[in-house]
């Protein structure tokens, strides 16, 4: 998972999600979330274009990383989910508490 920053209105932090999030996954992909929490960035976009699998461990974490940036006033927003991701997402209503979109906000 890679990090990087993007200048535009406040700070965004981008976060690439590539491959499985998993039991054995699960811990980096929190580290790096909590990571980009920690800089107080306003929007935390993970680039999910490389993710082919979350099982609920994955969606458990998701969904309490939402939560803690929620509470600090920051938004967690997926960025092109594949299918088989969004359709998880919207079977489990996680779409309905965090934003996804198809291409990144200019």
């Amino acid at each position: 998972m890679n990090s990087n920053n993007i200048i535009g209105m406040g700070k965004t932090s981008m976060v690439s999600i590539k491959g499985e999030i998993d039991i054995y996954s699960i811990e980096n992909f929190r580290a790096s979330i909590e990571k980009e929490i920690q800089t107080q960035a306003t929007q935390i976009i993970l680039d999910c274009s490389e993710l082919s699998y979350m099982d609920s461990t994955g969606m458990s974490v998701l969904i309490e990383l939402r939560n803690k940036t929620k509470e600090m006033g920051q938004k967690i927003i997926m960025m092109n989910p594949r299918p088989n991701i969004k359709k998880l997402l919207s079977l489990t209503g996680v779409d309905k508490i965090i934003e996804i979109v198809d291409n990144p906000a200019n």
